[in-house]
């Protein structure tokens, strides 16, 4: 009876908590200070603290409504560490690979010129991580993935050398000689996220070329044929690419040059009505690049 009423009145507390909004109602009395990254930080974990309340999940929203409150503060604030949350074991090792590509980006002090960009790829990575612990929304799972990847490519795209005028005249800023962007293929039976025997070959062969790049970027897409529906094949393609992604790198290739991506049913290999079984459209394509 004691443990009774003690949950009860835990209960209950929990729930005038919720109710006055938790951390979530002291974030949004701050006033963000701090730099324009921070100030950014603050408004995307902000985002997250109203969704995750919104779903009833006050924990979570609290973390967020924190970390918002820690960058306005002009806290230094850094993303989640994947091994301190109860992830999927097989998930951990790209979220390690994502999470040291972004400090990676963060140690050249990028943010202080794009400090909106490198926000979301944080507050996503974070978003990411979050998600993936609870591992029952596989659709925002992959809208918080996404946007880390798109947000880090923009971030790439932003960093890349500029031509500059020096005495009008146009000097280049010189990269180094670059080997061509070579693609890879892999394949699987219907309805399967095992490659077919006879993968490993190419996936070695595609770790191999890697390693004649100084700063390669290994893209790995998983494709599907038409037979299902959307929802359905963008996470058999998710998974194709995990298998793959997982097989690259024990055989060396490192999680942080790893970006993933699930097209499902779209950009077919070979065209075919919807509903149509074809082998060649059961893929998953290993793109290998100079960063």
């Amino acid at each position: 009876m004691r443990n009774t009423l003690k949950f009860a009145i835990l209960g209950a507390a929990s729930l005038v908590l919720a109710a006055c909004g938790g951390k979530l109602q002291q974030a949004e009395m701050v006033t963000p200070g701090g730099s324009p990254f921070q100030q950014a930080l603050y408004g995307g974990y902000m985002e997250l603290a109203k969704a995750e309340y919104n779903e009833g999940d006050y924990i979570d929203s609290d973390r967020f409504a924190e970390k918002a409150m820690a960058a306005a503060r002009g806290e230094n604030v850094d993303p989640y560490h994947p091994e301190e949350w109860h992830l999927p074991k097989d998930r951990e090792p790209v979220l390690k690979g994502a999470r040291e590509r972004l400090m990676a980006v963060k140690a050249t002090g990028v943010q202080d010129k794009l400090p909106n960009e490198v926000a979301s790829a944080q507050t996503a990575f974070d978003c990411w991580v979050q998600e993936q612990e609870e591992n029952r929304q596989p659709k925002d799972i992959a809208a918080c993935r996404d946007r880390f990847v798109s947000s880090m490519e923009v971030i790439d795209k932003m960093m890349a050398p500029v031509a500059v005028v020096v005495e009008e005249k146009v000097v280049v800023v010189a990269k180094p000689m670059m080997k061509d962007a070579k693609s890879f293929e892999v394949n699987f039976n219907f309805d399967s996220a095992t490659p077919l025997p006879g993968s490993a070959e190419e996936i070695e062969a595609a770790a191999a070329y890697v390693k004649e790049f100084k700063n390669p970027k290994i893209t790995i897409a998983g494709y599907t044929d038409t037979v299902g529906s959307v929802e359905y094949n963008d996470k058999l393609g998710e998974r194709r690419a995990e298998a793959v992604a997982f097989m690259g790198m024990d055989m060396g290739i490192e999680a942080k040059r790893i970006i993933m991506r699930s097209y499902g049913k779209k950009d077919l290999k070979v065209d075919t009505p919807d509903g149509t079984p074809n082998a060649a459209n059961r893929r998953v394509v290993v793109t290998v690049e100079s960063k």
